[in-house]
């Protein structure tokens, strides 16, 4: 009676480990398709923010600057020189000034 118990022990450990495998291998089918998801989502969005330089040409600016507002209706445009300045200054002023 003590080999059946064994046996039946036996049994349901290698019926919990196979349950698992198969939990896991759908969790990992499910999570790589999460993953791929929401990389092609980050590929598709439009960045929130433009570099304009000083190698770019009026056209290629103002060509930036037309292509970006009609992207995001509620841009806004904040000219600073990086030679006097850190952006984060002139952020930082900015904010004040309009509070």
């Amino acid at each position: 009676m003590e080999v059946w118990r064994d046996i039946l022990l036996i049994l349901c450990v290698l019926g919990v480990f196979v349950f698992g495998c198969f939990l896991m291998a759908r969790l990992d089918k499910f999570l790589e398709e999460n993953r791929k998801t929401i990389e092609n989502e980050n590929e598709n969005r439009e960045p929130s923010c433009v570099m304009l330089t000083e190698e770019m040409s009026d056209e290629e600016i103002a060509a930036e600057v037309k292509r970006f507002r009609d992207k995001h209706a509620s841009a806004r445009i904040v000219l600073y020189d990086s030679a006097d300045t850190k952006l984060s200054e002139s952020m930082d002023y900015y904010a004040d000034r309009n509070r």
